[in-house]
């Protein structure tokens, strides 16, 4: 799949970009513009041969809504979100939800995130899988309520303060 050539740089709703694109094992999106996207709801969701992603280059600083981003992600083990911005994000509903071998980590950069159910439903649930979850000093109490929605088997960790 060749989306290079694809102008992103006006698109504000990514919302199910990629959603159900199940045989879908590779992905090289380092050309998307998202500097004015403001939805990825479900973007990625139901990928479930989908192996690594770098998103590094995403811009999320005006991203509200990461409901189901990388919901059923299941092969997904690694996961590059190192520069997201989640200063504006309200919503991330299930964001990690059944990824089970994912290794990554996720720096909350805001208190105003309201939505977390399910977030770490049955997340990083394989053995070696990890979420880490970096915070800022005013968000430490709500990374704790977003890591109580892990299972049992979950292994997704408080990280450091940023």
């Amino acid at each position: 799949l060749d989306l290079s050539s694809f102008n992103t740089s006006n698109v504000t709703n990514m919302r199910y970009m990629f959603y159900g694109c199940s045989s879908l094992t590779s992905l090289d999106i380092s050309s998307f513009n998202t500097s004015k996207v403001t939805y990825m709801g479900g973007m990625f969701w139901k990928c479930s041969a989908l192996t690594s992603l770098d998103l590094s280059n995403f811009n999320t600083s005006n991203v509200t809504n990461m409901e189901s981003m990388f919901s059923s992600c299941r092969s997904l083990t690694s996961l590059d979100i190192s520069n997201f911005n989640t200063s504006n994000v309200t919503n991330m509903i299930g964001m990690f939800e059944n990824c089970a071998s994912l290794t990554t980590t996720i720096n909350i950069m805001s208190t105003g995130v309201t939505s977390y159910s399910y977030m770490f439903n049955y997340a990083a649930t394989k053995s070696g899988a990890q979420i880490t979850v970096n915070y800022i000093a005013d968000a430490s109490a709500l990374v704790d309520k977003m890591i109580a929605t892990k299972s049992a088997s979950s292994n997704v960790v408080k990280g450091s303060q940023i």
